[in-house]
């Protein structure tokens, strides 16, 4: 079993939050809020009605269910942080960074364990590895410059805690675009690189047209 990324997002963190910010809501409303305010985590629908009956049973307790629905309803289940499960998220909250974080780039696997013959494929993952990333960045550069004319035309308004607690998470606008031009770049570096590794090999490759950037083994 391979041990937890220090910089990964633990999905059971991310529920427990969510109860110590809004206690005694609805897994439903609990499950709707991790995909609203996590979608870049992207955790499958299910997380919070899996992972709030776990962290209520067993010998760490994080939750406790202060509402059990009529029949089968458990989706309307409520629940509320317990005492440990406010000193575990506390922990994980301010937990400093320390080690060396983990690279499990599903690409850097491939290339490791590549043979000459898987080259023109690899060399087609890396660019549309890229051509996604542009295209993200893209969207992202978007969603900054909306959110710019909206605070601008909001002025100097009166703010409230919440209003600062709100931007303190759209901090998260602003890394988005970053994040995405400097993967695109890395896929970049690794077609370029593999590209002319086939040049020099021998091996065989085209631009398909259809998918753009996407390359293609060619028979030869």
């Amino acid at each position: 079993m391979s041990r937890l990324n220090p910089t990964d997002l633990p999905a059971h963190m991310a529920v427990l939050g969510l109860v110590i910010e809004q206690p005694n809501q609805t897994v439903s409303h609990i499950a709707q809020a991790l995909d609203e305010r996590f979608q870049r985590a992207r955790f499958v629908q299910s997380t919070a009605h899996g992972t709030l009956p776990q962290m209520a049973r067993g010998r760490s307790v994080r939750v406790r269910c202060t509402y059990r629905a009529p029949g089968d309803e458990r989706s309307m289940d409520r629940y509320a942080p317990t005492e440990r499960g406010l000193k575990i998220f506390h922990a994980w909250m301010f937990q400093p960074p320390g080690g060396v974080p983990a690279i499990r780039e599903a690409l850097y696997g491939r290339i490791e364990l590549a043979r000459l013959a898987h080259l023109p494929r690899l060399i087609s993952i890396a660019r549309e590895e890229e051509r996604i990333a542009t295209d993200l960045y893209a969207a992202a550069s978007e969603r900054v410059r909306k959110h710019e004319i909206r605070r601008r035309r909001s002025g100097a308004a009166r703010t409230t805690p919440g209003d600062y607690e709100r931007k303190i998470r759209e901090t998260l606008l602003y890394v988005d675009p970053l994040h995405w031009s400097s993967r695109a770049e890395l896929f970049v570096v690794i077609a370029e690189r593999l590209e002319e590794i086939a040049e020099e090999a021998g091996v065989q490759f085209v631009v398909s047209e259809e998918a753009g950037m996407d390359l293609e083994a060619s028979d030869g």
